[in-house]
């Protein structure tokens, strides 16, 4: 199996998908460093996790599945999205999967989306319209 620097897995201490820094390696009874366990670091709370690599294959070949466009619901400021449900923004011409939803202001919902090319953007949700129509302060 490759090694390599960065993974994507479950951090266990902030809950959340993240993407994980190798920075130790279990070494094997014979004192060698082919063991299929490693300890990776949260990049986001900094928390570090023995991770079994082994375990992380299917977990690999879920998160590089590609995104049908036509399977995706189009991106608006005032539609609510559920996580795991996948999107098409025009504006940055990408499509992606919510991964996270926080309530922010105002009853407006911000959505963390892990998009195929930009990777991890947050985005707002749930605007009214009658907000969106409403000219700029000072304008």
């Amino acid at each position: 199996m490759a090694k390599t620097k960065f993974i994507v897995h479950a951090c266990a201490y902030c809950h959340r998908q993240t993407k994980m820094e190798l920075v130790g390696e279990m070494q094997g009874s014979n004192g060698d460093s082919d063991s299929q366990r490693a300890w990776y670091r949260c990049t986001r709370c900094k928390h570090s996790a023995l991770i079994d690599r082994t375990t992380l294959a299917p977990t690999k070949a879920t998160a590089m599945q590609k995104i049908d466009r036509d399977a995706c619901v189009e991106y608006a400021q005032d539609k609510v999205f559920d996580v795991g449900q996948t999107i098409y923004h025009a504006g940055l011409d990408d499509v992606g999967m919510v991964t996270a939803k926080v309530k922010i202001s105002n009853g407006v919902h911000a959505i963390t989306v892990t998009f195929e090319k930009l990777g991890e953007k947050r985005l707002v949700e749930n605007v009214p319209v009658s907000t969106l129509n409403e000219p700029a302060a000072g304008a």
